[in-house]
């Protein structure tokens, strides 16, 4: 089955690379990537005077980064060094030394000559400069850009996590599981302290929980000795659910600066205040509103053989002297929804996946899989609207409406959503959004333990024999975000394009988290009032894609047709829906000359 995935908001799929000063240049709103050949290349059309220029240069400005460096580091009570950091660092980019040698326009003529890929950067027109670290995105041998199927097959895993502790898994066990671990992880903390050795806290969070897993994904196996095993890598059934890699455009991919935003407590009883903080780096990011295939796939023959070969679940299948797969068949039903009733249903026939009955066995895992990625999202969404709202509260800053004008694509998606990539946040590649719900104390004694939510500096302002103390209910306090001029986007949210619930106009998704329900489409009314500048009017989308176009509704002799822009672009299937419109400047009394889109009416 192929699934049409439309990007709602920026999403980056790192591959681990920093790209620095030396690596890109920025030149009107374009972020051009350049590698050491094309500098070199460059260098070799301008002579070697240009080259010897650029050694010295480069050693000198290298020079005095080190020594403020350096003297930062001698005296760090001094005066700050930070400013003149960063004025060093930005001084040391290709582009800087071109215009010093008075040879730029020749540099970007080269590069453009030369073909060096370049992307837009959303904000540089506006002044606002990419962070001196950028994260590169995940790419191929051919060093183009590209979604790895392992990255959807993550978020699908962590949804199937989240139905089979929702649905499947017995509270008592899922708390004994948590409290066994919580307990072996302070003994061996104690007993380092004892013997006065460091204790290893991150092999603990790397492998706490990790039996919730083993529950839902994995079969059972009894070894060569009779001893009974969990959680061997060949028993994971999750290995049946096949994705693939999905190309991407590299037209479609940006630069996005991305910050920490987070509600502090203000000193001395001030109270809160919502913050933004420029610590997170930039990274490449695919753009929203581009379009990406994924292919999805089941391997029901696989599974087929299982079901003729076992009939004892609790026997296994003998693999040499080992026995395999043993309670294979739970497994299966919170995976891939499949009993032993739907295996009996294609007994009879060949294994051919093109026979009407193998398709249909695939289709319902599919769904199967696509529902529980739909329960999920939802309920992340949810919990994103309720940190929005608690941010928005304690926001005196002006970022509550980039706020919601990056929250907007999310929130009115009707089709399937899925949520993957960097900054998709703790809550969506881990269990914690059902932790809270059915086991916030135990989950708070999580937090305690692994400093989750603890702010780094927090210690400073604590007494000696004082510890964190988690608050789950404010969790979590910060999100990664991109910052955008005039909107704040959430990182990683994709739709499912093709979803039938969306192209019937239901939101099962903003159920619980924003706007009322209506059982008509909204009908357009003309404007009541004057016109003006600051006034909210009913617009009709008459051509989707970005700029989208909105046929007016002023008066009836005067309904104007104009372009409007928005971050996620407009949908195909959004033609005819009407909005709300806000008009931003005017031309006289009459002519509208731009205007911004507030919202679809439902």
């Amino acid at each position: 089955m192929e699934l049409k995935l439309r990007t709602l908001t920026p999403l980056h799929v790192g591959d681990g690379s920093t790209l620095h000063s030396f690596d890109y240049v920025v030149h009107n709103s374009r972020f051009y990537r350049i590698s050491q050949r094309v500098f070199e290349n460059f260098l070799a059309t301008m002579g070697a005077q240009m080259t010897e220029a650029f050694v010295t240069w480069s050693d000198d400005l290298a020079s005095q980064i080190d020594h403020a460096e350096r003297d930062q580091k001698n005296n760090p009570r001094g005066r700050d060094y930070n400013q003149e950091l960063s004025r060093l660092r930005r001084s040391f980019n290709l582009l800087e030394f071109a215009k010093k040698m008075g040879q730029d326009r020749a540099f970007l003529s080269f590069l453009n000559e030369a073909k060096v890929p370049s992307m837009p950067m959303p904000d540089a027109a506006k002044g606002e400069a990419p962070k001196q670290e950028i994260r590169g995105f995940q790419r191929n041998g051919l060093n183009e850009p590209y979604l790895p199927g392992s990255s959807v097959k993550g978020s699908i895993r962590t949804a199937l996590l989240y139905h089979f502790l929702e649905q499947h898994a017995e509270h008592e066990s899922v708390r004994r599981i948590l409290k066994e671990d919580l307990n072996q992880a302070h003994k061996e903390k104690s007993d380092a302290e004892n013997r006065k050795v460091r204790f290893n806290l991150d092999r603990h969070k790397k492998a706490f929980a990790d039996r919730l897993e083993q529950l839902a994904f994995f079969a059972g196996m009894i070894d060569e000795r009779g001893k009974r095993r969990n959680g061997e890598a060949q028993d994971d059934l999750l290995k049946c659910l096949l994705v693939s890699d999905a190309t991407i455009d590299a037209a479609g991919v940006g630069i996005e600066n991305i910050d920490l935003y987070l509600v502090k407590k203000l000193p001395k009883g001030q109270g809160l205040e919502a913050q933004k903080q420029r610590q997170a780096p930039a990274a490449e990011s695919l753009l929203p509103g581009q379009v990406l295939n994924i292919k999805v796939d089941v391997n029901i023959e696989l599974l087929l053989q299982l079901h003729k070969s076992q009939q004892s679940t609790e026997k296994g299948i003998m693999i040499g002297r080992e026995s395999h797969f043993i309670g294979w068949r739970d497994c299966c039903k919170t995976i891939f929804g499949l009993d032993a009733a739907d295996f009996d249903s294609v007994a009879g026939e060949k294994q051919n996946g093109d026979f009407p009955r193998f398709k249909a066995l695939r289709e319902k895992a599919i769904n199967h899989i696509l529902e529980c990625c739909r329960v999920f999202t939802n309920a992340q969404a949810t919990a994103l609207s309720k940190w929005s709202i608690h941010f928005k509260k304690h926001d005196s800053g002006g970022m509550s409406r980039p706020l919601d004008a990056g929250l907007m694509p999310i929130i009115s998606a009707t089709g399937i959503r899925f949520h993957l990539g960097f900054a998709t946040g703790f809550e969506g590649v881990t269990a914690a959004l059902h932790l809270l719900a059915f086991h916030k104390p135990i989950f708070s004694e999580v937090m305690e333990l692994f400093g989750i939510g603890d702010s780094p500096s927090a210690w400073k302002n604590r007494k000696p024999d004082e510890t964190y103390k988690a608050n789950p209910d404010q969790f979590p306090k910060s999100r990664r975000l991109i910052t955008r001029s005039g909107v704040i986007f959430p990182m990683g949210w994709l739709e499912w394009a093709d979803d039938p619930k969306a192209s019937l106009g239901t939101n099962d998704s903003i159920t619980n988290i924003a706007q009322p329900a209506t059982t008509a489409p909204a009908v357009p009314k003309y404007l009541r009032g004057t016109l003006k500048q600051g006034a909210e009017l009913d617009g009709e989308l008459v051509n989707a894609g970005n700029p989208g176009r909105f046929l007016l509704y002023v008066r009836e002799d005067y309904k104007p047709i104009i372009e409007i822009k928005y971050p996620a672009g407009f949908k195909p299937e959004d033609i005819g829906r009407i909005a709300t419109i806000r008009v931003k400047n005017m031309k006289g009394k009459e002519e509208i000359l731009a205007a911004e889109y507030v919202r679809f009416k439902l």
